[in-house]
């Protein structure tokens, strides 16, 4: 064990021989350190502390480096160059130029319609919808909503709102009421259809109901053959109206002695309309369907509502196609086999 100790205690005064240069003589001016010497310096250091080291692992000691190892310089370091801080010239804009808004599209215009001649305004679509909800006049300017060409009962129209009062409400489509700035088929369809209101009680009016404005039917679609046009016998032909709907006109060629002019040799006109169940029978020229005669026949009988009926108080006349059969009947006397009349017709109801 002290050996060991011995061996120790040379080798610190080794290292300290060493470091202080020998031994007498003069001290030399002490020149700055170099790079080697630094170096060298720094394994003196390294070298006396693993000694130290070695020497408390062997003595259960705590190491210590030597206080006369010389100090190890510290090297001066330069800081590099800065970069150079980057300016913005004064006025530069350096946001990205400002793109122009595009012009929003032209919107089309909107769709109108006029009314061409006065027509009632209903609460659904079709003559069924009673009593009306107003009327417009002529030129009378409108806004339209919706399109059906399935009217109640039939028919095409439009759900429309009066211009200047706001009031929504449902008119015939037909061309000769109104004209609008587009295709009403083009419109869209109604997004609900009011439900079907009962007929009303035509023997107790209600003191809350509107009359119709008395406003003629549109025929259309107007033809008509008869079975005694060939006939030698009997001169006859037929003229309609919005007024009075019909008017036959029919005399024998060869009248009875004391006749003659329209009606000569003729016992009576028999009229039947198979859609509705009308009959008549007229036995005064001119022959009217609905009574009357020379000059001028009755006009279309209308219910307390304003409303055109099949004769007085029959069903009222809605929208559709119509036949109606006629018989001209000779006087027996002349022994002249009656004439048939078939007139086919269409009926707009305003």
């Amino acid at each position: 064990m002290k050996r060991y100790v011995m061996v120790l205690l040379v080798l610190p005064a080794m290292l300290m021989t060493a470091a202080c240069g020998g031994g007498g003589g003069e001290v030399a001016a002490t020149p700055q350190p170099t790079g080697d010497a630094i170096a060298n310096s720094v394994q003196q250091t390294v070298a006396a502390i693993a000694v130290a080291q070695t020497v408390a692992a062997l003595t259960g000691g705590t190491a210590t480096a030597p206080a006369d190892l010389p100090a190890v310089p510290t090297p001066a370091v330069t800081p590099p160059d800065s970069p150079p801080a980057t300016t913005t010239a004064p006025g530069t804009d350096t946001q990205p130029p400002p793109t122009s808004t595009p012009a929003a599209p032209a919107t089309a215009a909107a769709p109108t319609c006029t009314v061409v001649s006065g027509v009632n305004l209903r609460g659904g679509p079709g003559t069924v919808y009673d009593p009306p909800v107003g009327f417009a006049a002529a030129n009378t300017a409108l806004r339209p909503l919706a399109y059906t060409p399935f009217g109640n009962p039939q028919g095409a129209w439009l759900l429309v709102e009066v211009v200047g009062s706001g009031q929504q409400a449902w008119l015939s489509a037909g061309a000769q009421f109104v004209r609008c700035s587009v295709d009403p088929a083009t419109l869209p369809p109604p997004a609900n259809v009011p439900a079907t209101p009962r007929p009303p009680n035509t023997a107790t009016p209600t003191a809350t109901a509107q009359p119709v404005a008395a406003l003629p039917p549109d025929l259309r679609n107007v033809s008509g053959g008869a079975g005694c046009l060939d006939d030698p016998d009997i001169n006859s032909d037929f003229q309609t109206d919005s007024r009075f709907l019909l008017r036959i006109f029919a005399q024998l060629f060869d009248p009875p002695p004391g006749e003659s002019g329209d009606g000569a040799g003729i016992e009576r006109v028999e009229f039947s309309v198979r859609e509705s169940g009308y009959t008549h029978t007229e036995r005064t020229a001119g022959y009217c369907i609905f009574q009357g005669g020379e000059p001028t026949c009755r006009d279309w009988p209308r219910n307390q509502f304003g409303q055109l009926t099949w004769g007085d108080g029959g069903p009222v006349v809605v929208d559709g196609n119509y036949n109606i059969d006629v018989n001209v009947f000779p006087k027996e006397d002349t022994f002249i086999s009656q004439c048939n009349w078939t007139i086919s017709l269409t009926v707009d109801v305003p």
